[in-house]
């Protein structure tokens, strides 16, 4: 994982997984009508933002998603609502829909979604619901120097926006170029919304991913109260898995990740075992994570790796018979999941394997 994912989580508790995941990965539907209300649409909902009507705002965006899952409008005008509202990983949950569904079918649906953005500032340079969704997609699709930009004219619009200063300091914590002034943006951001979860695992993300920002005491924290303030999301149980990790506590690393891959499984496909020497080539889309089964000899050293040449950030986790999540990797190699390990005992392991946040479509190559 690096940064919020943009260069873009079983067992036991299988049915509640299965049900959440259907809420994190399929795109949000509402009940089928026979006739879509007039409220149904890309400009109604808009007229609703811009009102500050941002539930009903949703509510008509999520009726356009349903009406047509792979458009980007719809969207993007739901991520609009729910930063406005402060809700900022609903926001990065929608914008992981837009790549697991909308890019696959419309490859141009960030520069259709920048361009709308630009046509709005254009009209009115002042507009804040323009400004705030422009510099939520310009961070989103890694350009953090736009971003930042953009939060700067935002916060001479509205100053003291916990928003725009929020995002401008995860974009110069990801830029790696202004730790300093990110350090300061952070700690502004939580003095303006100090009980806001989603500020905190903003910060928490800047915090693990940030060249020069990293801190994995500072990014446990915040990402800490997050899932205590009730984020339990696949991002912060990365972020926690890999201050854990650094921590040196490998169980407590892999209990997280299991709990990221869990809740975003919506297909959970079993393999042929993966034998010593040998490789499986996965076949990858929205929601499915692969169970692998591994079996071991007590003592015998276990490398596993994961490769690609379509998808460029895998997560893995190794459970034993009970359940109990034993050695779990993610952004090991480069961005894929890797790891050695020895194994205590001689029985039969699962590996679970998916991409991250289990949005890609490609293949996935893993390797014994």
């Amino acid at each position: 994982m690096n940064g919020f994912r943009r260069h873009m989580a079983l067992p036991a508790r299988l049915m509640l997984s299965l049900t959440l995941s259907v809420a994190l990965i399929l795109p949000v539907a509402v009940a089928p009508v026979a006739a879509a209300p007039p409220s149904c649409t890309v400009p109604a909902g808009q007229a609703l933002i811009d009102s500050g009507q941002y539930t009903k705002a949703i509510q008509a965006f999520s009726c356009v998603i349903n009406a047509n899952p792979t458009g980007a409008d719809g969207y993007r005008g739901r991520i609009e609502a729910e930063i406005l509202m402060g809700r900022y990983s609903d926001g990065v949950s929608d914008y992981q829909r837009v790549m697991a569904f909308v890019v696959p079918a419309d490859p141009s649906a960030e520069s259709k979604i920048l361009a709308g953005y630009a046509a709005r500032l254009a009209t009115n340079p002042s507009d804040l619901k323009a400004l705030t969704g422009r510099t939520f997609a310009q961070w989103w699709f890694w350009h953090y120097i736009d971003a930042a930009q953009t939060a700067d004219i935002l916060l001479s619009v509205k100053p003291s926006d916990p928003f725009a200063t929020l995002f401008r300091g995860s974009s110069r914590a990801l830029k790696g170029n202004a730790r300093a002034k990110a350090v300061a943006d952070f700690e502004n951001a939580i003095a303006l919304d100090p009980a806001n979860p989603n500020v905190r695992v903003i910060v928490a993300d800047g915090y693990t991913y940030g060249p020069g920002l990293k801190n994995p005491q500072r990014a446990f924290d915040e990402a800490s109260l997050a899932l205590a303030w009730g984020l339990d999301t696949p991002r912060v149980h990365a972020i926690l898995a890999t201050s854990y990790a650094a921590f040196g506590d490998v169980a407590a690393a892999a209990f997280h990740i299991n709990r990221s891959i869990e809740l975003v499984t919506v297909n959970l496909v079993t393999t042929a075992p993966l034998a010593v020497g040998g490789s499986l080539s996965l076949d990858l889309v929205p929601g499915r994570v692969y169970a692998i089964p591994v079996t071991t000899t007590q003592g015998e050293a276990v490398s596993i790796e994961t490769s690609s040449p379509t998808i460029w950030d895998s997560i893995a986790v190794l459970v034993a018979p009970d359940g109990t999540p034993i050695v779990g990797s993610d952004d090991t190699n480069a961005y894929m999941a890797a790891f050695d390990w020895v194994a205590p005992q001689s029985t039969t392991y699962t590996l679970l394997v998916t991409s991250f946040e289990a949005v890609s479509t490609g293949t996935l190559v893993v390797t014994r």
